[in-house]
């Protein structure tokens, strides 16, 4: 069998990966617990765990336990770890699946003035339109890599599946002189 390992980017360490320009900050961001919540029961999980609906990509955000909408019934819900115990109890309910991916992604945060020009090179989304789309779903392609998008008052965070998070790195990494420069080539 081929070694296939060399067509990978090498994964950083995402405890200490940072990137700091005057116009542009990225960080990797520690999510503390990740959950996928499917079914007609995710709205009232998410009312017992707390969090009041779930956000679009255009909602802005910065509490600890949110919920993000994928599609009619479905979440990814970051959240303490203390849910546990109550998500694996509501994990046996008829109406809902409940899928624990904490090891499998990955937070990104795009923060600073030259932020949106950056965002605006990974997607054509209207990401500085907060016109109030209450079904639109936070999943889209970001540098054609699959995300879920978040928005914070002072920027992005993108969730970023494991296996996709070192590509996506690199790619901003890649444009971040691009952006420094004001976009001009």
């Amino acid at each position: 069998m081929f070694d296939r390992s060399g067509f990978w980017s090498t994964a950083p360490d995402w405890r200490q990966t940072v990137h700091f320009t005057a116009r542009l900050q990225l960080a990797a961001a520690v999510l503390p617990a990740v959950w996928r919540l499917s079914g007609s029961a995710s709205r009232s999980v998410l009312a017992e765990l707390g969090v009041r609906h779930a956000l679009g990509p255009r909602d802005a955000c910065d509490a600890a336990n949110y919920a993000l909408r994928l599609a009619p019934d479905s979440v990814l819900l970051i959240c303490h770890p203390a849910a546990h115990a109550v998500l694996h109890e509501l994990g046996e309910h008829p109406q809902l699946v409940v899928s624990e991916l904490s090891d499998g992604f990955v937070g990104m945060d795009i923060t600073g003035s030259a932020a949106p020009l950056l965002l605006q090179l990974a997607n054509e989304y209207p990401f500085m339109d907060l016109t109030d789309r209450p079904e639109e779903s936070a999943r889209m392609t970001f540098a054609g890599l699959p995300v879920v998008v978040m928005r914070r008052h002072d920027g992005w965070r993108l969730h970023v599946e494991r296996p996709w998070a070192a590509a996506l790195w690199r790619w901003l990494m890649q444009h971040v002189q691009h952006v420094e420069e004001g976009g001009r080539t």
